[in-house]
């Protein structure tokens, strides 16, 4: 029992001391997809070594729920006849070469960026004179290799962030622990809250 109570006191610290993150969606292409035909293929995310591995593993589990089998990593296709890196936005003839040297119907494009990493994880009796963020956005394009366009892009930034918060009417702070602890989303933690949220609106706008 004593350690229920402990656990739940835990939790309540957490989530009492926990600063919430705002995802902000910029204006794309979002009419959606329709995940009901064609091959697709996930190129190697453009992200952090250590993000990717969960990132990558995110974007694979979303696709296979909606098209199945149909969805490939491009690690795991041999003979394909593309350049290692992708940009974002590629023109009429990129994706031409793209449908050439791939023989895919789709294919899936994302890249990541930390903007800000100024917060630990967690912070103990913080300095109230400061202020600083944590942010990180996700771009995801989807490009139609028959049409040679893009048919889905999006971006999505995430942003936690701690204000100068000292007032001269405030009254004098606890010493305790529990009183003094804080919780931010670090930047990784911030991509996948956002690329979560791309999906979600992927998922909104398209046919299944």
């Amino acid at each position: 029992m004593k350690k229920v109570l402990l656990f739940l006191s835990f939790l309540f610290i957490v989530f009492s001391s926990c600063s919430t993150p705002s995802y902000i969606f910029e204006t794309g292409q979002r009419t959606g997809v329709d995940f009901t035909s064609g091959k697709w293929l996930l190129n190697e995310l453009d992200c952090p070594k250590n993000s990717k591995d969960k990132l990558t593993e995110e974007t694979l589990n979303f696709f296979k729920k909606n098209v199945g089998e149909r969805i490939s990593y491009i690690h795991d296709v041999n003979g394909l006849l593309i350049t290692r890196k992708i940009n974002l936005n590629p023109n009429r003839a990129k994706m031409k070469e793209l449908k050439d040297g791939t023989g895919f119907d789709f294919f899936i494009n994302i890249s990541t960026k930390k903007s800000k990493s100024d917060l630990y994880s967690i912070e103990l009796y913080q300095d109230d004179y400061s202020s600083g963020k944590n942010q990180a956005s996700v771009t995801l394009e989807i490009y139609d290799l028959n049409l040679h366009q893009i048919i889905y892009s999006q971006t999505v930034t995430g942003v936690t962030h701690k204000d100068n918060s000292k007032s001269m009417w405030e009254t004098e702070k606890s010493s305790k622990l529990a009183d003094n602890i804080q919780f931010y989303k670090n930047s990784n933690s911030l991509m996948n809250g956002a690329l979560k949220r791309i999906f979600k609106d992927l998922t909104k706008r398209s046919v299944k």
